[in-house]
C-alpha cells in the first residue's frame, strides 16, 4: 500500500515537473524569438568618418535602418553585424576602429531589432536576408572589396549565408559564434537553469519551430563555414558558457579557408575589444596585415 502511494505521489511530481517543462519552453521560445525596439539615437559627433542614416530593404521586404560612413581612398567596406538584441550601436566601437584605419563602415539594426522592421528574431537564420540585402546596398555604393564582421549572432548570421557572400568578400572575422543553434540552446538551458539542453528541448524545440517555420537543426554554421573562401579570423572567449571553446574549435576546423583561431584567456560571452582592447586590437591588426585587407 505505502509503495502504491509512494508511486503516485512520483507520477504526480512527474507531471508537474513536465508541466512546469512546457510551460517555461513555451515561454522561453517566445521570448527568444520576440522583437525587441529602441532607438539608436543620433551618430557620435567625433566619429572618424561622416555616419549618415541609411535604409536597406531586404528581399522579404523589411527595411533595415542603419549607419553608413564612407572613407575617402577605403582599404575596403566593412560590414558589422551585432549581436543577438544588441543593434547596431553595439558596434560602434568595432566601427571606429576600422575606419580610424581606413575602411568605410556599415552597421545596421538586423530584423526585429532596434528601429528595424520585422516582427521575429531568428538568432541568424532569417537574418541571412538582412546580410545579403546589406551587402547589395554597399555594392551600389561602389564597394569592391568587403569584409564581414559579425558577433554571436551576426558571426552566424555571415556563415549561415556563406554561399550568398559572393567573391567580393576579402574577409569574414568571427566572435563568440555558435557551432550550431540546437549546441548554443543546449549551452543556455545548462547555465541558466542546469539541465541538458536535450532534457529542455523536448517542448522548446518545437516551440522555437512553430514560431520560426524552420528545423532549428538547419541553423549550424559548423555546416557552411567550409564553403566560405575568404580569409577567416574566429575568436571566442576561454570562459564562454554560452558557445563553449570545443564548439569553438570544432567551428574554426571545419574552415577549409586559411583561418585564424584566438580563445581569449579569462573571456566569458562578451564584448572582447572591451576586455581585452590592446590584444583584440593587435590580432585584428595582424590578421588584416597578413591577408592584404
Amino acid at each position: 500500500m505505502a509503495s502504491s502511494s509512494f508511486i503516485k505521489v512520483l507520477a504526480f511530481l512527474a507531471l508537474l515537473g513536465g508541466l512546469a517543462l512546457l510551460v517555461v519552453s513555451w515561454r522561453a521560445a517566445a521570448d527568444h524569438t520576440a522583437p525587441v525596439r529602441f532607438s539608436a539615437g543620433t551618430p557620435p559627433a567625433d566619429f572618424p568618418a561622416q555616419l549618415e542614416d541609411i535604409a536597406i530593404r531586404t528581399r522579404d521586404g523589411l527595411t533595415l535602418r542603419g549607419w553608413y560612413g564612407a572613407v575617402p581612398d577605403e582599404k575596403a567596406t566593412v560590414i558589422l553585424l551585432h549581436r543577438y538584441r544588441a543593434g547596431r550601436g553595439f558596434m560602434l566601437s568595432r566601427a571606429q576602429w576600422y575606419a580610424e584605419r581606413g575602411y568605410s563602415v556599415l552597421l545596421y539594426d538586423s530584423r526585429a531589432t532596434g528601429e528595424s522592421d520585422g516582427d521575429t528574431i531568428s538568432v541568424g537564420w532569417l537574418e541571412t536576408d538582412d546580410l545579403t540585402a546589406a551587402l547589395a546596398w554597399v555594392r551600389q555604393q561602389g564597394a569592391e572589396r568587403i569584409i564581414c564582421h559579425g558577433v554571436s549572432q551576426g558571426g552566424a548570421t555571415i556563415v549561415l549565408a556563406a554561399e550568398r557572400l559572393g567573391e567580393d568578400v576579402a574577409g569574414v572575422i568571427l566572435e563568440c559564434t555558435y557551432d550550431t543553434l540546437l549546441n548554443a540552446g543546449d549551452r543556455r538551458f545548462r547555465n541558466r537553469v542546469g539541465i541538458p539542453g536535450w532534457l529542455a528541448g523536448i517542448f522548446y524545440r518545437p516551440f522555437m519551430e512553430m514560431r520560426l517555420g524552420f528545423d532549428i537543426a538547419l541553423a549550424s554554421p559548423i555546416d557552411h563555414i567550409g564553403t566560405i573562401e575568404a580569409p577567416i579570423f574566429i575568436m571566442a572567449g576561454k570562459e564562454d558558457m554560452h558557445t563553449w571553446a570545443s564548439d569553438t574549435r570544432a567551428l574554426y576546423e571545419a574552415a577549409q579557408a586559411p583561418a585564424t583561431l584566438w580563445l581569449v584567456e579569462g573571456a566569458a560571452h562578451e564584448d572582447l575589444l572591451a576586455f581585452a582592447p590592446e590584444e583584440f586590437s593587435d590580432r585584428l591588426a595582424a590578421f588584416l596585415q597578413q591577408h592584404g585587407l
